[in-house]
């Protein structure tokens, strides 16, 4: 006859076993099973046994480690903040961990992890960039580092998504302008008309390079000069991402230059920042986890002679692009939003609609020199922002999801093993 189990409310719960009408409490043969594992144990199986005294150690022992575990396990996080000097711009890291030594071990891995960017994709210093540079100029192949493959490869994949207006094989035309520096304004002189006219005519593009699976990297035009700051700054990010989760910490916010990267689950409490402009802060938003903005404009590097020219050299042109004051780009994958941000200075007003098609860029936003705000829906629902509506132009989208979307099926960045 078989028993039932019920539950008994009163100053708690508790289980009570429950005999079926007309049964008579006896002892029931134990299973074969319970019989072969009870010719292993002291006493009576069905009675309690006494403890040793090394059992009662070794369960005094297994307390004290459980309630050990139970304590780190329920610390609260505590935020720690490090700050670091990478491609001619100021990184700040803030973390959330319960434990301070993971976060020296997490800063310490860091700092090395940006000596070893610093020294390997840097566009005018010594770097494994101009040595592939100077290989791709006299027509012969080089091979770079696993992490430079990869930069190269997602470039091109930007160049493609952007109808080339992401362009990391113009680097010749973008020294020509002064801005392989990290001192700004420019002083130094303009290049002229027939410089420019003469950089245009090799007509560089990412679809020149080629990269063999051994990282082995060759260009069909020697005009060719990679330049991959407008990625750098996104890739890195991913990286101190995958960083920190080897030393355990998965809650943190990441500023690197004109980029912000929130890690965490896409539950857990957002990181407000602000979305910068030339004037200061057009608004902020509440970045979840999984989440990065992307940022850029031409406010603050730029050539001495005028503010409007910028950095970001439109390669169709030959020109600094006086399109755009500034652009920002909400994704999950943060190579995307950096490489989005840049092409969308270059796309300006005009472009904005084509290029947010073409790349189906959901959260994006681009101020213009004559202060008009053009933006997507998903990214007006994010903005805070004081900007008066007549000031504002939307741009339709399909969507207004921002993400963050399925960020495990985002490509993890390569993350150098000898730094």
């Amino acid at each position: 006859m078989p028993s039932t189990w019920k539950c008994v409310r009163g100053s708690s719960w508790k289980p009570e076993f429950v005999l079926p009408p007309g049964a008579s409490p006896r002892r029931r043969p134990l299973p074969s099973t319970w019989r072969r594992m009870s010719s292993l144990l002291p006493g009576d199986p069905m009675q309690p046994s006494r403890l040793t005294t090394a059992t009662r150690a070794g369960v005094m022992l297994a307390s004290v480690a459980l309630l050990t575990g139970m304590f780190l396990w329920l610390r609260p996080l505590q935020p720690v903040q490090g700050e670091f000097l990478v491609f001619g711009t100021r990184a700040r890291i803030q973390l959330l961990t319960s434990s301070s030594d993971d976060a020296d071990a997490a800063f310490q891995d860091i700092g090395r992890l940006f000596i070893h960017d610093h020294h390997t994709w840097h566009p005018w210093e010594p770097s494994e960039i101009t040595r592939l540079n100077d290989a791709l100029a006299r027509g012969q192949p080089y091979r770079v580092p696993e992490d430079v493959a990869d930069l190269i490869r997602r470039a091109q994949v930007g160049y493609a998504q952007t109808e080339g207006l992401f362009n990391s094989a113009a680097g010749r035309l973008i020294g020509a302008w002064g801005f392989h520096t990290s001192r700004y304004p420019v002083q130094t002189a303009a290049p002229t008309d027939g410089e420019v006219k003469q950089l245009l005519s090799e007509k560089p593009g990412m679809d020149d390079v080629h990269i063999a699976a051994d990282g082995t990297v060759s260009a069909t035009n020697p005009a060719v000069s990679i330049d991959i700051n407008g990625l750098s700054e996104g890739y890195a990010s991913a990286q101190v991402e995958q960083l920190l989760a080897r030393h355990g910490i998965h809650r943190a916010l990441i500023y690197l230059g004109g980029f912000v990267m929130a890690v965490g689950p896409a539950d857990a409490q957002p990181w407000r920042v602000g979305v910068s402009a030339p004037a200061g802060v057009l608004g902020s938003i509440d970045l979840a986890g999984g989440e990065s903005l992307a940022s850029s404009g031409d406010y603050q590097r730029h050539r001495a002679s005028s503010a409007d020219l910028g950095h970001i050299v439109d390669t169709r042109t030959g020109w600094p692009q006086r399109a755009s004051a500034a652009t920002s780009v909400l994704s999950d994958d943060p190579v995307f939003a950096d490489i989005a941000a840049t092409a969308l200075m270059v796309a300006g007003p005009s472009g904005f609609q084509r290029m947010a098609d073409h790349m189906q860029m959901n959260c994006a936003l681009l101020l213009g020199h004559d202060g008009k705000l053009y933006i997507t829906p998903g990214m007006r629902a994010r903005l805070h922002t004081n900007l008066p509506s007549n000031r504002v132009q939307i741009i339709p989208r399909p969507t207004q999801s921002c993400g963050p979307g399925d960020a495990a099926a985002r490509r993890p960045v390569v993350v150098p093993t000898d730094f």
